[in-house]
């Protein structure tokens, strides 16, 4: 993500096992403004460090261990909680199941919680300076999955580009976003990390309002497989594209699929 036209402010957290990546985009330089930044990703890293507390399943003291082991009371006693259960439930009866938080047989949220906590944080922290006017743009990004925002009266734009599965060295393609998230799903990392249907799909990117609903809908397209994906397209009108190993590039907008390229 890119752009030569404005002066960038950018920094680097590495939380939850993943670096996040902070960008604000000036209309010029700001004197002061180095003080600013250093105290706003202190407090993005307060966050991150309270929500990584609460929800990693890799903390026996976390809320998420907890309510794995059989206590409910993190349901009453935390409004975080009982609103990334919510969401994670939601999704999966939106996906018919494809997104699923009991993967593992188990209470397990870790595919929304990352989408959730980049959103929350951005909304909170991020999006309100662009009521300065001399802030044009900003934009946060937690292992690739990023949600941005620009100021309505300039024509600045968050170039995004999405990394090919085959060779992470290689763009397959670029987004220009304004007030959008965008999330990828793929084995190119991770290998086969979540349970799925049998599938040449090796990558899933979804664009949407929402960074959660992207972040959702590419998880569930990696689990659904091709035929069932694209029917899921079509009825939740998705936009993004997947990489099929079979049929190359599929684009799609809209719930409308687009033309195929091939390898």
């Amino acid at each position: 993500m890119q752009s030569t036209s404005y002066p960038l402010k950018t920094a680097v957290i590495n939380k939850m096992t993943i670096p996040f990546t902070i960008r604000i985009a000036l209309s010029h330089e700001m004197n002061g403004f180095n003080h600013f930044f250093s105290n706003l990703i202190r407090l993005i890293v307060q966050d991150l460090t309270t929500i990584d507390r609460e929800f990693s399943p890799f903390r026996s003291e976390s809320l998420l261990s907890h309510f794995r082991n059989g206590d409910l009371s993190p349901l009453e006693t935390s409004d975080r909680f009982a609103e990334v259960f919510t969401l994670s439930q939601t999704a999966k009866n939106e996906t018919a199941g494809f997104f699923n938080p009991f993967f593992d047989s188990g209470y397990n949220p870790t595919g929304l919680v990352k989408g959730w906590a980049i959103n929350t944080i951005f909304d909170h922290r991020l999006r309100p300076l662009l009521a300065d006017p001399e802030i044009v743009g900003v934009s946060f990004n937690g292992g690739g999955d990023i949600i941005t925002a620009v100021n309505s009266t300039t024509n600045f734009r968050w170039t995004v580009g999405i990394e090919d599965p085959n060779d992470d060295k290689l763009i397959l393609g670029k987004y220009d976003l304004t007030n959008q998230g965008i999330a990828t799903s793929g084995l190119n990392r991770r290998g086969e990390h979540i349970s799925r249907t049998p599938s040449t799909i090796k990558q899933v990117t979804i664009i949407s309002d929402s960074l959660v609903f992207a972040d959702v809908w590419a998880t569930a397209g990696m689990a659904a497989g091709t035929g069932t994906f694209n029917q899921l397209i079509n009825t939740y009108q998705l936009s993004g594209v997947y990489v099929d190993g079979l049929q190359g590039q599929v684009p799609f907008s809209r719930g409308e699929i687009q033309h195929v390229k091939t390898p």
